[in-house]
């Protein structure tokens, strides 16, 4: 068994961990416990930690890790760890405390991605380049969009642009209707969103990984699955979480009829009007391109799409890896990007023989 970690208490209790994490102002819901139970069902195990330092509590971070073969173990830390005291000396004791725990239990690398966003993000790189921590491969958007809940209805329909608050009230006004789907009717859901998914040219999971996500989310009381109809018809749909004192817009998809009746925005706003009435101070809509400026970015698109609704483009950390053999850590990723490679030619042949 491995020996603990000074500065970090292991934390077993569901209710103890998200009770801690519901306080603080940037509780990320890929930490919770539902999430953490989720990913346990496609072989990952988590492990949760309080971070103390010299000078008493510093955060919180859930570990998830997974074997790869017989050799290797990875480990993540999604959106963390959870800094009380976003500064450099917090992130940089966090580290410090993390650090000797991916050498004992000796995993190949160890990656974070915490929830630091503009200015703090000259500050955090230097910390974690001065501990030999490397820019790691994204598993999450670097950058998103977020806006502020706080207010009435009304400021914030007043804080979006003319024609993103023109289009909520146009699909208002064309009957269109937003409603909760329950558990009986994911099938839906996922229909859409597998539709989406071939038109838009993104990867899509297996039928079953998306209703278990959506239920787990829901039964914990933190998600929703949000239809927009018009005559019976389900034209999109939205998936939204709530945790802590945030709400994001995590799932999306619309089909090709009724796309003129604007039921994406009135999908939003109902979103954004389900995390207020939660408590949530902070929409977030779930990630943006790598620059706010480029119109050639495949989500420049989207991008536009989302600051209508009164965002602020957030300019992100991204993910950063630790690898206490940094000799094994280049190997396998040489290793990866060959086999990335071969499995990319080999979808162009299948292809092309299709």
């Amino acid at each position: 068994m491995t020996e603990p970690v000074a500065g970090l208490e292991a934390i077993t209790d569901d209710s103890r961990w998200d009770g801690l994490l519901a306080e603080m102002p940037n509780a990320h819901f890929l930490q919770s416990s539902a999430w953490l139970r989720f990913k346990a069902a496609y072989g990952w195990t988590a492990q949760r930690y309080r971070i103390t330092g010299s000078a008493g509590e510093l955060g919180y971070a859930a570990v998830l890790t997974r074997r790869l073969g017989r050799t290797f173990t990875v480990a993540y830390v999604p959106r963390g760890p959870l800094l009380l005291q976003p500064r450099p000396d917090s992130l940089v004791e966090s580290l410090a405390r993390l650090e000797p725990l991916a050498r004992r239990q000796r995993w190949l690398m160890l990656k974070v991605d915490p929830e630091l966003w503009d200015a703090d993000v000259h500050w955090a790189r230097a910390s974690l380049q001065a501990r030999d921590w490397r820019p790691g491969e994204a598993v999450q958007f670097r950058n998103t969009v977020q806006l502020p809940l706080t207010g009435t209805e009304d400021d914030l329909l007043a804080a979006m642009k003319p024609k993103t608050r023109y289009n909520v009230r146009l699909a208002m006004r064309r009957g269109v209707s937003v409603r909760p789907l329950d558990a009986g009717e994911l099938h839906l859901a996922f229909d859409l969103y597998r539709q989406t998914a071939l038109r838009d040219g993104f990867i899509v999971r297996p039928r079953s990984y998306y209703e278990h996500l959506w239920r787990s989310l829901m039964d914990a009381g933190m998600g929703v699955v949000l239809a927009a109809e018009l005559d019976g018809q389900l034209l999109a749909l939205l998936v939204a979480v709530a945790y802590g004192h945030n709400c994001w817009y995590f799932h999306g998809a619309s089909g090709e009829e009724g796309r003129s009746h604007m039921p994406t925005y009135l999908l939003q706003w109902e979103a954004m009007r389900w995390g207020r009435a939660r408590g949530c101070s902070t929409y977030d809509l779930w990630g943006a391109p790598e620059s706010p400026d480029d119109p050639d970015d495949d989500m420049a698109g989207v991008l536009r799409f989302k600051l209508g609704f009164g965002g602020q483009f957030r300019d992100g950390l991204g993910a950063w890896d630790y690898a206490p053999s940094p000799l094994l850590y280049r190997l396998y990723g040489l290793v990866s990007k060959a086999a990335l490679t071969l499995g990319r030619a080999h979808r162009r042949r299948t292809q092309q023989r299709e």
